[in-house]
């Protein structure tokens, strides 16, 4: 809530990353007929000006992610400072995301991540096949710190918010995309809506999506990282009266991507691996990008479904009160075949470690929230159920050339929270001052099932266990202006602890690991500046994280052996920086600053039955510092609108493990982007309009890493890598009516 007040004086910027003095030549040049436009989020379970959110947000709306080609969370991976997205060593599709240095670096169903991924409203529950395309997508906002408040459980890291189009009764529309690139890229997008009367609405989306891998394989089988994928999405809306809507969504999605290629780094001849004199390796190693291998067993591709329905009503019981309620069903069956080295053979001609994993997962939650406002107060308040039930079998997968014995994981998981967070906006002081209270209680039990016959150590086990806990939140934020005000926070953040659907010990099995937390302290300056020409934010912020869940490889040769084993007192100091300036008509500047100082509390990690394992100096997945870039320039022509990006990102070498034994680091790189569009093109007598669109990735041709590891040191590969696309370039024409 603000009032509006003229700025009598140049004022002087005094936030906490960064001192900005605003005055000539920016004021002196500025037009007032040119603003910045109001960016609205809803980071807060309701519609706001993203300079009123006390949050430290960055939101990409539809327009930014068409002109930049943005269809999946791994294209944003250096648009957005402190934000990390990388591929699973196993799998394509099967994503980690990292906020502030905080993630799950082990995805398992057996364990939540620590930031949370959402869909419209809708908590993804798996990792597994999170690299799924957005359809239709509007806006997407990802949060930066804890939200244990209104997220809950999940999101000691922050929260990713994915918000796509509903279907609309306004008018008839269509759509229709095809792009075409190198690797054989082909890309549909078709879009229909159609209004059924004046409150009903149907609207469809399908898309199809072909491409080469990236790494040619001359041996059988397919490429490595290609992908084939098709999406179907029906939305149904009814405006049922004046004031009760109802939005419907079905989705149905096919996955059928091949596996990252995980490169060997070092010559195998020189390891000391315990096993690495069974194996056999060909040449195919090197620190440089391979373009080219070949694969001494057939590369398989995933073959992965979504199925997903989800129900939102709103209800606006009056003007100052209003319910909401989510209701949401998303089931996945998901085939994901890796072969780790698929360049090498053991003596007798086996794999050396493949994997097979077949998975089932289905999850159903239900939100209820109030939210309401007076004239000095606003709330939100509200109860969320979430269950989940997974099975996994590897039964199929291969060590040292011996296979077939079961390896399963059965999961069931349910939580129930109660939550309220309330704004408080008093008269006085021209209402300047927010202090905002909140607070979410969350139960958790959790329950585990394993048979393990494919490790050093075999056994059949089972895991029971339950959590509760209470996370509090405090703001207090101040108006200096109309334009800038500044916030401080205290935010905390919990993930209820659980067990490891990989564990190759009993013992490691049945006793689980506990919750982890986190206090996070942060300031923050939001402002508006050179007429609003000019928008700068900042924020400062210091984490303490006790119970980190810290996965731990404990079987002595297989990489997928693994347990979590906790540590405490790590502390992450960091700031955010996000410059946007309208430089002419037509032309945007966008910058963008992060830093992380990670102290862990802890030289090594320790368990009551004797296993050790050291700490590295810093946490995984966490760049010192990491910058983006760009410049947008739009141009009205006498035939149509000339739009022009470039982009640039660039992050710090960063660590992939939080213990000495496991932790490779990735070498800092910077990607340059670019697109050129020309839209809103009349087709003569004809309706609708055309647009092309010419953009590119990674124009330089960099050679970069996503992940690596050191898990495959016993068998003789002592570091691995997967290397990210290599340069990418394509047409995408569009009608539209």
């Amino acid at each position: 809530m603000r009032i509006t007040r003229p700025i009598t004086a140049c004022p002087t910027i005094a936030p906490v990353a960064v001192t900005l003095t605003i005055c000539s030549p920016l004021t002196a040049l500025a037009d007032k007929s040119l603003t910045l436009e109001e960016v609205l989020v809803t980071a807060q379970h309701r519609t706001q000006s993203l300079q009123d959110v006390p949050i430290s947000i960055v939101a990409l709306d539809q327009q930014v992610l068409e002109m930049r080609g943005i269809d999946e969370i791994e294209d944003i991976g250096l648009d957005i400072p402190n934000f990390t997205v990388n591929t699973f060593p196993s799998d394509s599709t099967t994503i980690r995301l990292f906020i502030r240095g905080i993630g799950q670096n082990d995805a398992q169903i057996t364990q939540d991540p620590s930031v949370a991924l959402y869909l419209d409203g809708v908590y993804i529950g798996t990792s597994v096949a999170a690299g799924f395309e957005g359809v239709d997508v509007q806006r997407i906002e990802i949060l930066r710190g804890p939200q244990g408040t209104l997220y809950g459980r999940n999101a000691t890291g922050g929260a990713v918010n994915i918000i796509t189009r509903r279907a609309s009764v306004e008018r008839v529309e269509f759509r229709q995309d095809v792009t075409a690139g190198n690797l054989d890229k082909f890309q549909s997008k078709t879009l229909l809506n159609v209004p059924l009367g004046e409150t009903f609405a149907a609207k469809v989306n399908y898309n199809v999506t072909q491409r080469d891998g990236i790494v040619e394989n001359l041996g059988p089988g397919e490429d490595f990282m290609n992908e084939d994928r098709k999406t179907l999405v029906a939305d149904l809306h009814w405006r049922a009266s004046h004031d009760l809507t109802m939005d419907y969504r079905f989705e149905q999605a096919e996955i059928s991507d091949s596996e990252p290629f995980n490169q060997v780094l070092t010559d195998p001849a020189l390891s000391n691996g315990i096993v690495a004199s069974l194996i056999v390796y060909n040449d195919d190693w090197r620190r440089d990008r391979l373009d080219k291998v070949t694969s001494q067993r057939p590369i398989l591709a995933s073959d992965q479904d979504i199925n997903a329905h989800s129900l939102w009503l709103d209800w606006e019981i009056n003007q100052h009160l209003r319910l909401h309620s989510i209701s949401a069903y998303r089931e996945l069956d998901s085939f994901s075949p890796s072969d780790f080295l698929p360049t090498a053979t053991t003596l007798d001609g086996g794999a050396p470690v493949t994997g097979r994993f077949k998975t089932r997962f289905e999850q159903w939650s239900q939100e209820l929230q109030l939210q309401g406002d007076t004239e000095y107060w606003e709330y939100v308040t509200g109860i969320y159920y979430y269950q989940d039930e997974a099975f996994q079998d590897n039964t199929g997968g291969v060590t040292l050339g011996e296979g077939g014995e079961p390896n399963t994981t059965e999961t069931e998981n349910w939580s129930a929270a109660a939550f309220s967070q309330v704004t408080w906006n008093p008269g006085w002081m021209e209402q300047r001052w927010r202090f905002t209270l909140g607070g979410r209680y969350s139960i958790d039990e959790r329950t585990s099932e394993r048979n393990n016959q494919s490790s050093v150590s075999t056994f059949v086990g089972s895991y029971n266990e339950d959590f509760t806990n209470f996370n509090p939140s405090f703001v207090v934020a101040y108006d200096i202006n109309d334009d800038m005000n500044v916030y401080a926070k205290l935010e905390t953040g919990y993930k209820s602890g659980g067990t490891s659907q990989r564990s190759a010990r009993e013992d490691l099995f049945a006793n689980g690991f506990d919750e982890e937390e986190i206090t996070s302290y942060e300031l923050g300056f939001k402002g508006e500046f050179w007429q609003g020409r000019g928008r700068y934010n900042s924020a400062l912020f210091l984490m303490e994280i006790d119970g980190l869940q810290s996965s731990v490889q404990t079987d002595p040769i297989s990489p997928g052996g693994r347990d979590f084993l906790p540590s405490d007192n790590h502390e992450i100091l960091g700031a955010e920086v996000d410059v946007n300036l309208l430089l002419s008509e037509g032309l945007t500047f966008t910058f963008s600053y992060g830093y992380l100082d990670t102290k862990l509390g802890e030289s090594a990690l320790t368990t009551d039955i004797g296993l050790t394992e050291g700490l590295s100096e810093r946490m995984p997945y966490a760049p010192e510092q990491s910058v983006y870039g760009a410049l947008d320039y739009t141009r009205p022509l006498d035939i149509g609108t000339l739009a022009i990006n470039v982009n640039y990102g660039w992050q710090d070498d960063v660590g992939t493990s939080v213990t000495d034994g496991g932790n490779f680091v990735v070498d800092a790189y910077g990607l340059l982007g670019a697109a050129v569009s020309w839209s809103n093109v009349q087709l003569g007598e004809l309706p609708g309009e055309l647009r092309l669109l010419l953009w590119g990735r990674n124009l330089l041709n960099e050679e970069f890493g996503l992940s690596g590891q050191t898990e495959l040191e016993p068998l003789g590969a002592d570091e691995t890598q997967i290397f990210g696309e290599p340069r990418s370039y394509g047409l995408t024409v569009t009608y539209q009516y």
